[in-house]
């Protein structure tokens, strides 16, 4: 039998020109870190939200994204 757990990703990364590589690493960070705790990735999926909004605004979704990792119970 397997656990699943999501873990947010990184909703905004701002890189200088050129370095798209330091936004790949900040996913391999993440994938990393879990993994040194005995998680296996297992997919990145997106989702979107949309929280209720105060008087008089408009709901507005937003799409996060998760890292799903795995491993056995």
């Amino acid at each position: 039998m397997k656990r699943y757990k999501a873990v947010a990703g990184p909703k905004n990364i701002n890189v200088d020109k050129g370095d798209t590589q330091s936004a790949f690493n900040t996913f391999a960070d993440i994938i990393n870190q879990e993994a040194s705790q005995g998680w296996v990735y297992h997919s990145m999926e997106t989702i979107s939200v949309t929280e209720k909004p105060g008087c008089f605004q408009q709901a507005i979704p937003i799409s996060y994204y998760m890292l799903i990792f795995e491993r056995d119970i």
